[in-house]
């Protein structure tokens, strides 16, 4: 299912105790806001579809978190990392996207977004705090429990590794998950900050790609 955004459509916002809230830039469906997203047929349609169906090009990962800016890739967070991809040789630029690396985006409701599916119907379009799901013991556990079941998919289907940039916040809902299997990629924490990319840049560096070795990788 398609959320049409007629051209030139704007997502009107207004601060909410003092702040402002998360902006949209290609249109909020009402129907994923909140945890009554969780009931939406796309989302559903999504969680089945990485259970059955996705595979990383990679045996190594790269997650980082999902944004109040949608969609994510327009975060400033994502362009930094865009940024530091493309220095590394991991990027493609034939195709616009990671390469020699799979770059997932943690989302509180779709569980793993692939950097290529970021800017489409459903991830793009969503509005949920991770307090929402925290603070609701039911819903926090369909979430461990889902993203456990995934990630051990996404183990046995060649992800060996994956190298994690996240917030306190996703790093709980991670963790949960990982205690509930010994079915899992291996780990590589890096200490979040929204004011850089902290280790991440000395972390990385060993899967560099040599620039005239791209054709034959």
């Amino acid at each position: 299912m398609a959320l049409t955004v007629k051209r030139g459509y704007r997502y009107v916002v207004r601060k909410e105790d003092g702040r402002w809230p998360p902006r949209h830039h290609n249109g909020l469906d009402p129907r994923l806001a909140g945890p009554r997203a969780f009931e939406h047929p796309a989302v559903k349609d999504w969680w089945e579809w990485l259970r059955r169906e996705y595979r990383p090009r990679s045996p190594v990962a790269l997650v980082t978190p999902c944004s109040s800016v949608k969609p994510y890739t327009r975060s400033p967070t994502s362009r930094k990392i865009r940024g530091l991809l493309r220095r590394l040789g991991l990027w493609s630029s034939d195709v616009d996207r990671p390469a020699g690396i799979e770059w997932l985006y943690f989302s509180d409701l779709l569980l793993l977004v692939p950097y290529e599916r970021a800017e489409t119907y459903p991830a793009c379009c969503y509005e949920l705090h991770p307090d929402e799901v925290l603070q609701r013991p039911l819903l926090r556990g369909l979430v461990v429990e889902t993203l456990r079941d995934v990630v051990e998919e996404l183990a046995a289907r060649g992800l060996e590794r994956v190298v994690l940039f996240l917030p306190r916040k996703h790093m709980t809902l991670w963790r949960e998950a990982r205690r509930l299997t010994n079915l899992w990629p291996d780990e590589v924490f890096v200490r979040f900050t929204i004011f850089g990319l902290g280790d991440l840049p000395r972390v990385l560096e060993p899967l560099r790609r040599v620039p005239e070795l791209q054709e034959l990788l």
